[in-house]
């Protein structure tokens, strides 16, 4: 827990100690860091995240070569250009983050290091027990439009379309909230940017921050056009700031505004007013936002908790990173590449499944039969003979000429088929053992959706291949 003191002494601010740039997902952090590094005296590193870890594994981590795994990760070196190909010589000194900062900035020949990450939010405290003298840039954005600026970038990116991003959204909202007041209560130096300011008044909002850092103000800053991206993920969600343009995101049409759901907009209208009332009454800052209804304690409860288990389960997906065999994540990788690859999916699959139905009858029709045959000739031989692999040959056909839906609903079709069989036939697998009947049909269930992925794979690329010819 942070003592209840000052952290710096009469304004002073050594430069030795890191400036972090944080804000939810989609609020503009990106442009931010974009500004700063502009400045001949900042070098900041751009989300490598290495404080975004399980913080009780932390001692263990850094005994390890997480050094070489934060590049498998995130390819946070190679990024920034401390290396090329997987050696790491020249990096041999680096014991920890602020290593790595340092190097970076020394590089760069600019005395003003430290990390720009969205994922900072809920680990403010942590940072600033880590750093004491650090300090930090909050970007705040309209709950709204960050979660209309989530939609626009999953059309393009599956990150952004993960199960609970809303839930995680507001989870670290209200987390960087919390946090920054406590860290303002202990002197802390924090410098608050709104979204609307930076890109509405980037001159003013760029010389504040200047101030905050106890640097001259350089009109560098106000050149985006020339800002190194290099670091950037290649994403298309950053292609409006490759653009080199200083401005709020337009709207493509109007039908776009209402791609969101008015159920949640109206959620995180209410959590913004909140928000707005807290930010208020705990940080000083003055916004605009009319006052509305707010979440009740039964929704704000939801999401904490939501929010605390898509943490979790984040975190051990990040520590599984840094602990499992590189040669596993290494195979894990590639063949979840491999198989959820943003082209594994033909014009022909786009269209509706009585297209798909009316196109392949034939297939469908004769795929059925061939089902029913296997299932009566199950029956007839009893449950000492298995046709296991013959109930696969109507899911393969289905899948290789049609497309993994059809395969997958020949996949559960069969297990219906095979559990019923089962149930009537074998003593040990009727409905007295239910549990051991769904335990089986839940794992053969597993074993042949497999082999429909990798069919329709093969597929894709058997098509591909043809019109390449």
């Amino acid at each position: 827990m942070l003592k209840e003191k000052p952290l710096v002494k009469n304004g002073e601010r050594p430069g030795s100690d890191p400036v972090f740039v944080v804000g939810v997902l989609r609020s503009g952090t990106s442009l931010l860091y974009a500004l700063l590094n502009l400045h001949p005296q900042v070098a900041l590193m751009y989300e490598c995240d290495v404080w975004n870890f399980p913080e009780v594994f932390c001692g263990i981590r850094f005994r390890r070569d997480w050094l070489r795994r934060q590049e498998f990760y995130n390819q946070a070196l190679s990024r920034h250009r401390l290396i090329f190909g997987d050696s790491l010589r020249g990096l041999e000194k680096i014991q920890a983050p602020e290593d790595l900062y340092r190097v970076f900035s020394e590089g760069k020949d600019k005395p003003l290091f430290g990390e720009k990450s969205p994922f900072y939010c809920a680990h403010l405290l942590r940072l600033a027990r880590r750093y004491p003298g650090c300090r930090f840039i909050l970007l705040w954005r309209d709950p709204v439009d960050i979660y209309r600026s989530v939609i626009r970038a999953g059309r393009k990116e599956r990150f952004f379309r993960r199960r609970g991003i809303l839930n995680r959204l507001i989870f670290y909202r209200e987390q960087m909230i919390r946090q920054a007041v406590r860290l303002e209560r202990v002197g802390v130096p924090l410098c608050h940017v709104t979204y609307a300011d930076l890109t509405g008044d980037t001159e003013e909002t760029c010389r504040r921050i200047c101030r905050f850092l106890g640097i001259e103000f350089d009109a560098k800053m106000l050149d985006l056009a020339s800002a190194d991206l290099s670091a950037v993920f290649p994403g298309p969600e950053h292609n409006h700031l490759r653009s080199g343009r200083i401005e709020r995101r337009q709207l493509a049409d109007e039908t776009e505004a209402e791609d969101m759901d008015p159920m949640i907009r109206k959620r995180l209208q209410r959590f913004d007013a909140r928000w707005c009332r807290l930010q208020s009454q705990w940080l000083g800052s003055q916004t605009d936002a009319a006052a509305g209804p707010e979440p009740s304690v039964a929704e704000r409860l939801y999401y904490k908790v939501t929010g605390v288990f898509f943490q979790a389960i984040d975190n051990g997906k990040r520590a599984l990173f840094e602990f499992l065999p590189l040669a596993w994540l290494r195979t894990y990788r590639q063949t979840k590449k491999w198989l959820l690859a943003r082209r594994a999916e033909l014009p022909a699959d786009r269209r509706s499944l009585g297209e798909q139905f009316r196109s392949h009858w034939i297939t469908i029709l004769v795929s059925a039969v061939v089902m029913a045959i296997v299932a009566c000739a199950d029956i007839l031989t009893g449950p000492d003979v298995t046709l296991l692999p013959f109930y696969l040959i109507p899911c393969a056909a289905l899948t290789l000429v049609v497309n993994y839906r059809w395969g997958t609903f020949a996949v559960a079709t069969v297990m219906v088929i095979w559990s019923a069989i089962q149930a009537q036939q074998n003593p040990n697998l009727n409905l007295g053992h239910w549990k051991t009947l769904v335990w089986d049909a839940g794992m053969r269930f597993v074993v042949f959706q497999i082999i429909v992925l990798l069919l329709n794979r093969v597929r894709i690329e058997a098509t591909q291949d043809g019109e390449t010819a």
